[in-house]
């Protein structure tokens, strides 16, 4: 044993000495405390007990006394004393009554005849049963009014339903069915025009959709927009360096760097799985970044489904990976899974505080655009005209934060004329 771990040991036998002799202390100092206490209660308790023997037995004054050689005297008798003639009481004088002050007398309420008549009036108006009968008697030949209500309500809908049937009269009854002809040409077109966006319109935005996850494409192809937005971080030199004896992960990595992802996915593959979860174990993390390198590898190489699987794992692991979040949202986009990239890109706005500062506006802005890029197509490939509607709010919506965002940054120039374009093709 080395020096350090010698002196280690004494201090750890020093220290469970002096905790033995602490304890003990404590232990007797308990001991001697309720040992006392004990003794006290006993005490308190005879102590108590003679006090209510002697109540219950108390000594006379004139009681047997012993000598020293058990020799017992009589008690002398006692002097019968006269009695005293007590003086009889002096009656005490009566105290006399405190003269109580005499009640004021209560004023007198002051008439108000002017007030009374108007209350007089207003219960006479309420409750008064002559004035309750005259607008009965009133009341009674209103029905004649609602007659009179109906044929006002009645030949505002005849004129309605005559402006319709009009052109078949006239064309029955005038010389000129050209005229009416034209009339009827002209009056059938805005109406059955007209209210097919109108319905759309009123009911859309009453009405909210989940967004649906379609049939996943027998062969999932990788889009343009997808491959020129790919991004991850930067291979750190320590990691792309295989140590001299190897390993799956570094040489994994300096593959995925040096652009053969074939090899770069047979060795991340092979990366073992760890047994514990916890963070900060180097088999752990060397899982974790290996399945978020294989990830990015399969999808560079079209294997979207594989890349999936292998962000899924990272996620089991990191729960807070908005870098993973977002790239697997972008592979869900093009497997037509919309709903489950809309609960990816959920997550990366959600944590966003976990962005590189570095990465923050590359990640945002994939995010965004591809978020906008679900909707269109759900739209696009949507047949109910209820849902149809409802997406393409959402995509116009989305394609609107992103131009607000990012529409005049140079950097995506790219992006923004396509998003453009996507916002224009609604």
């Amino acid at each position: 044993m080395s020096d350090p771990n010698y002196s280690y040991m004494e201090a750890s036998a020093r220290r469970r000495k002096r905790s033995r002799v602490i304890t003990t202390l404590i232990i007797a100092g308990i001991l001697v405390v309720g040992g006392s206490f004990w003794g006290w209660i006993q005490w308190q308790k005879v102590k108590t007990a003679e006090r209510i023997k002697n109540a219950l037995n108390p000594v006379p004054a004139y009681a047997e006394e012993t000598l020293d050689n058990d020799t017992l005297i009589e008690p002398e008798e006692p002097m019968i004393a006269e009695p005293e003639v007590q003086p009889e009481p002096i009656p005490e004088p009566m105290p006399k009554p405190k003269p109580q002050p005499a009640p004021k007398p209560e004023p007198k309420p002051i008439p108000t005849p002017k007030p009374r008549p108007k209350v007089e009036q207003k219960s006479e108006t309420k409750s008064s049963p002559i004035v309750m009968a005259e607008p009965k008697v009133t009341k009674t030949p209103e029905p004649k009014v609602e007659p009179k209500v109906e044929p006002k309500v009645e030949p505002k809908v005849e004129p309605k339903v005559e402006s319709k049937s009009e052109p078949s009269q006239l064309s029955m009854n005038t010389v000129k069915p050209k005229d009416a002809q034209k009339e009827i040409e002209k009056s059938p077109e805005p109406k059955t025009q007209d209210p097919k966006p109108s319905d759309v319109k009123a009911t859309a935005p009453n009405k909210v959709f989940q967004p649906e996850d379609l049939p996943v494409p027998a062969k999932a192809i990788l889009s343009e927009e997808a491959k020129e937005s790919m991004i991850s971080p930067a291979v750190p030199q320590a990691e792309a360096t295989p140590p001299n004896n190897g390993g799956d992960f570094a040489m994994g990595l300096q593959a995925y760097q040096s652009g053969n992802y074939t090899k770069a996915v047979q060795m991340l593959q092979s990366v073992p799985k760890p047994e514990s979860k916890r963070k900060g174990l180097q088999e752990r993390d060397e899982y974790v970044k290996a399945n978020f390198y294989l990830g990015l590898a399969m999808q560079k190489t079209g294997h979207l489904s594989e890349a999936v699987s292998a962000y899924q794992k990272v996620l089991e692991y990191e729960r807070y990976f908005p870098l993973a979040n977002m790239n697997l949202g972008i592979c869900y986009v093009d497997l037509k899974q919309y709903a489950k990239a809309h609960r990816a890109f959920e997550a990366v706005v959600r944590d966003q505080s976990f962005i590189e500062p570095s990465m923050y506006d590359d990640v945002l802005q994939r995010t965004k655009y591809f978020w906008a890029l679900a909707w269109t197509r759900l739209y696009k490939s949507s047949t109910d005209t209820d849902k149809k509607a409802y997406y393409r709010d959402q995509a116009v919506r989305l394609w609107k934060d992103y131009q607000a965002w990012f529409g005049k940054n140079d950097k995506y120039k790219k992006d923004n004329i396509r998003a453009e374009n996507h916002l224009k093709s609604i």
